[in-house]
């Protein structure tokens, strides 16, 4: 009988009748185009249910292990020998053995395979196969966040051999090891799990799950208040409603995600260092983080405040207009009798991209705007719809970014200049920013594996975009998670992009 009304949800996106104990129903605001991890982007809470790492972080964050029951790095942190567990079956019964670690990570080193992750797997020199639960792997040079990036879901060397990893069926119909079992994606609207009933790690707790894609947080509000779902991240200036509603629970997430604003480089007026330097003097942040956020965040300096790298004493831009206004008249703009600031009988003036799903984005860049316009800059804010235009060409992006786990991972790909999507169709430098000084602090900080060394040379990084901005840093985000009171087990995480990762231990909630 459940399974008839669990089919109606799927056919009308509604429920006429209470949620049952035995499922969840979890909004997120993000779907991947393919539920396979090796193309994921941080934006997917199912691929985090289907797939399991070799290692995962725990409440917190510390790396636990997963897949792996140990292993041992050498002394001169090229070599990584692993004991894997010998108790892991795929969903389809098959046992998970060091053949499907190697034929991952042989994935994600292959250049015919579109993933956004090979840079954190391209200095691996060889794999070798000790037994069907060990497995070594030599790099060419240390890589200290090596350990960090195999949180990635394992794949099935029994299923995708010889196959095209970026057009398989398997990218629609997914097998893994964890948690959950693929059951059904209606795209748009959600994806339907199922218990994995020899899930390594424990008992899972919920036999049924939905994710049901809700891309605006103040749409999941208001189907947690009708009872169609049990949990989701809720929209700013809503979440207080549910502080003192005896049906719910709050939960207030740190992140590391944060919101900027990207400049394309390859904009002549935005090229121009002074200018850069300008517009981050000219934004009100505190104000922002006030009215849009409700203080649900802090105001953003650099991309890994959150992290141990964090200098203690790193330099911030602060809300100037007065400083704003005398850089930018010292290289040579001047205000027209319509106050507009021009140079060489051009206009300061440029566009401001957001995607329309996103109304904090949206709102940001229309304060943005109003901010600019003190000065007597022109600029124009165009809200389209996610993939109807080419971020890598506007002329300015509210961007999100962050990764609560090595600072290596939101950094080396996003602002080294090797990275530059223009030259790399895997990079991620997507505004077209090169700084050598940048470019050689984020390889040392790649390539040493002491702490403290690795901290310095993230403080000249630091430095470095301080002096050369190619963002203006607006602010970090604290997620509210919403749930309903009778669900057990939730427990908190320093969640990334999107709020991804507040479902990291999902298979432990029960609603009693």
């Amino acid at each position: 009988m459940f399974k008839k009304g669990l089919l109606l949800f799927g056919l009308l996106g509604v429920f006429a009748f209470s949620i049952p104990k035995d499922t969840l129903i979890v909004a997120v605001e993000n779907e991947s185009s393919r539920l396979n991890p090796i193309f994921s982007e941080d934006h997917d809470e199912a691929i985090g249910a289907i797939f399991s790492g070799l290692i995962y972080f725990d409440e917190t964050m510390k790396i636990t292990p997963g897949l792996a029951k140990s292993w041992k790095i050498d002394s001169s942190g090229l070599v990584y020998e692993f004991v894997l567990r010998d108790d892991v079956k795929w969903h389809d019964g098959k046992p998970f053995s060091s053949l499907d670690v190697a034929f991952t990570l042989e994935a994600l080193k292959n250049p015919k395979v579109n993933s956004p992750l090979r840079v954190d797997f391209e200095m691996i020199e060889r794999i070798d196969i000790l037994s069907k639960d060990k497995i070594r792997i030599t790099l060419l040079k240390p890589f200290p966040a090596f350990l960090d990036s195999l949180s990635i879901g394992i794949l099935p060397k029994h299923l995708l051999e010889n196959q095209d990893l970026n057009t398989t069926t398997f990218n629609q119909n997914p097998i893994g090891t964890g948690p959950y079992q693929f059951k059904k994606w209606k795209k748009g609207q959600f994806i339907q799990l199922r218990a994995n009933p020899n899930f390594y790690l424990g008992k899972v707790q919920t036999q049924n799950l939905i994710f049901k894609t809700i891309s605006n947080p103040s749409l999941s509000s208001i189907d947690l208040k009708n009872g169609s779902i049990d949990a989701a991240l809720v929209d700013f200036e809503l979440a207080s409603s549910f502080g003192s509603d005896p049906r719910f629970r709050l939960m207030l997430l740190d992140s590391a995600d944060y919101r900027a604003l990207m400049f394309n480089l390859k904009n002549p007026i935005l090229k121009d260092r002074q200018v850069r330097i300008a517009l981050n003097y000219a934004v009100n942040k505190k104000a922002m983080l006030q009215t849009l956020l409700h203080s649900y965040g802090f105001v953003a300096n650099h991309p890994i405040e959150l992290s141990w790298a964090n200098c203690g004493d790193c330099p911030t831009f602060t809300y100037d207009l007065q400083k704003a206004q005398t850089i930018l008249e010292k290289a040579g703009w001047k205000k027209n009798s319509q106050g507009v600031l021009q140079k060489d009988g051009k206009p300061l003036s440029f566009e401001i991209y957001a995607m329309n799903n996103d109304p904090l984005r949206v709102a940001l860049s229309s304060v943005l705007q109003s901010e600019f316009a003190k000065l007597g800059i022109q600029s124009k804010v165009i809200a389209k719809p996610s993939g109807s235009f080419d971020y890598t060409r506007v002329d300015s992006f509210l961007v999100g970014w962050g990764s609560p786990y090595d600072p290596d991972f939101h950094t080396y790909k996003i602002f080294s200049s090797s990275q530059d999507s223009d030259l790399n169709e895997n990079g991620w430098n997507f505004g077209h920013y090169a700084n050598p000084q940048v470019d050689q602090a984020l390889l040392l900080a790649r390539s040493v594996s002491n702490k403290e060394e690795r901290k310095k040379h993230y403080a000249s990084f630091i430095q470095a975009l301080y002096q050369d901005p190619p963002y203006i840093f607006l602010l970090y985000l604290k997620f509210p998670l919403v749930y309903v009171a009778n669900l057990k087990g939730v427990k908190p995480h320093i969640v990334g992009h999107h709020g991804v990762g507040f479902t990291w231990n999902i298979w432990q909630w029960s609603k009693q």
